[in-house]
């Protein structure tokens, strides 16, 4: 199975349901308030939605959107190593071509934590509306005009949860909690589908997580 190396939970593990970006935000704030204080770098912020949350020097650094400075995260970062005790990067790395170099980056500016949020495109909506012929996502497919942005990777919440704990690894940070978030369903059918999928053992909640997320912490803060 591609994620016997860590199919168990061994840390601090929160289930959290929303739907939209902005409730992800709020969610995400409530879950990660005591590490939002300090040095913040929010790295595809948007419209800076964690802005009002952060207490001490915030910085949003976007291609679109809002943000404090214009950064195309694919060049690097224009930071030296470890300026920011905590980067916060939500909904970006998919969106990079070199994901592997750009979380790299991430790790160089860190001097403390990382928290990263990445999609699970194998949820059982997604699975579906593709079985179906439908479009999958706005984010997926062949537009006939080049669009502005685009997922650039397809991978399931094992490969999203491996690839963040072993590179993690790679660049000296340890995974010390993680969240796992499922879509908040209007509809009662998709509603109960979700809400009984999140009761499942984790070696079979793939199908219904929607959003993982984990922080980690540099496992030697002082050392640069």
């Amino acid at each position: 199975m591609e994620h016997s190396e860590i199919q168990m939970f061994h840390n601090d593990v929160q289930k959290v349901f929303f739907r939209g970006r902005e409730e992800k935000m709020n969610v995400l704030s409530n879950v990660f308030q005591p590490y939002l204080s300090g040095d913040i770098l929010d790295v595809g912020c948007d419209r800076q939605f964690l802005k009002s949350v952060v207490t001490g020097r915030y910085i949003g650094i976007d291609r679109y959107g809002t943000p404090d400075i214009y950064v195309n995260v694919e060049e690097g970062l224009p930071f030296k190593d470890q300026s920011f005790e905590t980067i916060i990067a939500m909904d970006i790395l998919e969106h990079l071509e070199h994901i592997h170099a750009a979380f790299d980056e991430l790790a160089r500016v860190a001097s403390r934590r990382l928290i990263i949020g990445l999609p699970n495109m194998y949820e059982w909506r997604f699975r579906l509306q593709f079985l179906m012929g439908r479009k999958m996502s706005g984010k997926y497919g062949l537009p006939i005009e080049r669009p502005a942005d685009r997922h650039r990777w397809l991978f399931s919440f094992w490969q999203a949860r491996q690839f963040v704990h072993h590179r993690g690894k790679q660049q000296g940070f340890h995974v010390v909690k993680e969240v796992i978030g499922y879509y908040r369903y209007n509809k009662l059918a998709a509603k109960w589908i979700t809400i009984l999928g999140s009761l499942l053992p984790p070696d079979k909640i793939s199908l219904f997580v929607y959003h993982y997320w984990a922080l980690l912490e540099r496992t030697s803060p002082n050392q640069v």
